[in-house]
């Protein structure tokens, strides 16, 4: 808002009387009249709109230049206050200044946004004065405004101009590398990474030699449209010249999350374009170049992104290139392990073996914990290497659908065998256990395969409990209503509230191997091990260890009071056909007392 103070105002009703002195008029009556009608003149012909009130606010004259101006002939303004024109565009401080302004200097002057009869919001230049009397009371207010409209919008034609690309609509380079610098300071202080994508269309120059510079337009424009609806704004991608296009991914987590960006650019020009009556299919390549670790500058990262892009062209089409060899070789294998997993799944790679657990209690087998395999046609490659990113792409949620079937078709098999695990545990994801439908899409592989909610528990990790608690108690309640048993994974190493631990319906705690490993030797793993163990029993849960290699560690655990144990001293995970010794011992004791 801009403002400026006040002058002598007018006084008295003399208002008529002083128009005619400047005319020279005198005081006589006829000459009064005559710059009467003068200002009469003036006030219904300027283009400024005028409106009077009287000194509560009320609306006594208006001119036609504001019924023009805001929709309100005179005979719906006046009687009313200008409230009517109010465009709540301004907090109520701007007018609480407005007033303080005009009543302490008599005037006030600046930019305001109002409100026409139609609705429509418009920004008017306005010059507001008091009219006082001889004893200094204020008798009217004259307002004079004039509509901005026309000006702004020029002035956002020229900014449209001079800060967004005409051609594309995207920012210009300068708005673009303004933005790009506000990014690299602010991500500095955050310690958060941030890449520029450099794009170049591939083989372009054929399209305009070919087709003419008007189709190369065109192909240009719709580029440009899908970045900028892609990107979800103008100021994220700019055409810096020729059908080169720099991009901006400000706030990336991670290097495979700028990989990831960088594919879907890429695939933006899967689908042809239509120019000159011609369908032309695209592709491009990208160089990327990462704050901080290949530069702090914008000079720096364009040089580097510049340079990876040329060396993307190389691989071929629709490649993209990270400028550091360390940081895309990383990334760039991520990828390749992502696509591995896709065709994975399609191509059926993956395989479930199976641990058993004892009941230390009973000395029985009292179940077995299915664990998942992939056999990639180069390596068996490990559930660490591949779990982490399957939750990531969201590639957990098919893979967990396909082991829990797989779960209850084995089980089913097993039980027309006559010799079913008394009860298969299934580890669940954090992302798996918050899925909307998680309950429908477990009972329905249950009632496919004719498997009873006893034979099958779930395995949930403490921190995966942790990330919505109250999701997590509505979801273990409908898994217990099912008649499954629930167990909390890793017990020991989350930051879980033991009041909300004894709100959640859990059957089974599971000490974590790292604590098991040491009971022996480190007093402190000794100790959580055995408040574990307390814990457990004190809020009526089973507590079973995980990781039981020795029978040292086993006289420790069953001295303890602990009720299972899993584990290599029991027996390795193992495929399908090698459990039967365990489905068959029943009751019969491997470790006797």
């Amino acid at each position: 808002m801009k403002e400026t103070g006040g002058t002598a105002p007018l006084k008295g009703n003399a208002f008529a009387e002083r128009f005619g002195e400047l005319f020279g008029c005198g005081e006589g009556t006829e000459k009064v009249r005559r710059a009467l009608q003068i200002i009469s003149t003036v006030f219904s012909s300027t283009v400024e709109g005028i409106v009077v009130t009287d000194p509560t606010g009320i609306i006594r004259m208006v001119n036609p230049a504001f019924s023009s101006i805001t929709g309100y002939s005179a005979e719906e303004a006046v009687g009313r206050n200008p409230r009517i024109l109010k465009s709540d565009r301004h907090p109520p401080k701007f007018y609480e200044d407005f007033w303080k302004t005009l009543i302490n200097e008599g005037k006030w002057e600046g930019e305001i946004w109002n409100r026409r009869k139609s609705g429509e919001v418009y920004p008017e230049w306005l010059c507001c004065s008091a009219v006082h009397d001889e004893n200094g009371n204020v008798t009217d207010y004259i307002a004079v405004f004039n509509d901005l409209s026309e000006v702004h919008f020029k002035d956002a034609q020229i900014e449209l101009r001079s800060n967004f690309d005409q051609l594309t609509g995207l920012a210009s380079r300068t708005v673009f590398y303004s933005r790009l610098e506000s990014e690299l300071e602010r991500q500095g202080r955050d310690g958060r990474r941030l890449a520029l994508l450099v794009l170049d269309i591939n083989r372009f120059k054929n399209i305009n030699d070919s087709l003419g510079h008007f189709a190369g337009d065109d192909v240009l424009q719709q580029v440009g449209a899908r970045l900028s609806r892609h990107l979800g704004g103008r100021d994220r991608a700019s055409r810096i010249g020729g059908d080169d296009f720099h991009i901006l991914i400000p706030e990336a987590r991670s290097v495979e999350e700028i990989a990831s960006g960088a594919e879907k650019i890429l695939s933006l020009l899967n689908d042809p374009v239509d120019a000159a009556g011609n369908r032309i299919f695209l592709s491009a390549s990208l160089g990327i170049a990462v704050f901080p670790d290949d530069g702090r500058t914008a000079e720096t990262l364009l040089k580097k992104a510049d340079m990876a892009m040329h060396k993307a062209k190389e691989l071929g089409i629709s490649n993209f290139r990270f400028f550091t060899g360390e940081l895309g070789e990383q990334a760039s294998s991520r990828l390749l392990l992502e696509n591995s997993l896709r065709r994975g799944l399609e191509r059926d790679e993956f395989r479930l073996v199976y641990q058993p657990k004892y009941d230390l209690r009973e000395d029985r087998v009292s179940g077995m914990e299915a664990l998942l395999r992939w056999h990639a046609p180069d390596r068996v490659i490990p559930p660490w290497e591949f779990i982490p990113l399957a939750e990531e792409t969201g590639l957990i949620l098919p893979l967990g659908e396909w082991v829990f079937r797989e779960v209850c078709r084995q089980v089913s098999l097993w039980t027309d065998e006559g010799y079913p695990p008394p009860e298969v545990a299934v580890n669940l994801s954090a992302r798996q256990f918050h899925q909307d439908g998680l309950v429908s899409v477990l009972k329905a592989a249950m009632d496919e395969y004719s498997v009873s909610p006893s034979r099958i528990g779930i395995e949930i990790t403490e921190s995966g409990i942790m990330e919505d608690l109250v999701d997590s108690v509505a979801i273990l309640s409908a898994v217990k209503d099912l008649g499954m048993t629930v167990y909390v994974d890793d017990f020991g190493t989350g930051y879980s509230s033991l009041n909300y631990l004894k709100r959640l319906p859990i059957d089974v705690l599971k000490i974590d191997k790292s604590f098991v490993e040491g009971v022996l030797e480190d007093r402190n793993d000794a100790a959580i091990t055995r408040a574990v163990i307390g814990l457990g029993r004190s809020l009526g849960m089973a507590v079973v260890a995980e990781g039981v290699e020795t029978r040292e560690q086993l006289d420790f655990l069953r001295q303890n009071g602990c009720d299972g144990i899993q584990g290599y001293l029991l027996s390795p995970p193992l495929p399908p056909g090698e459990t039967l010794r365990f489905r068959k011992a029943g009751h019969t004791p491997l470790f006797p007392a």
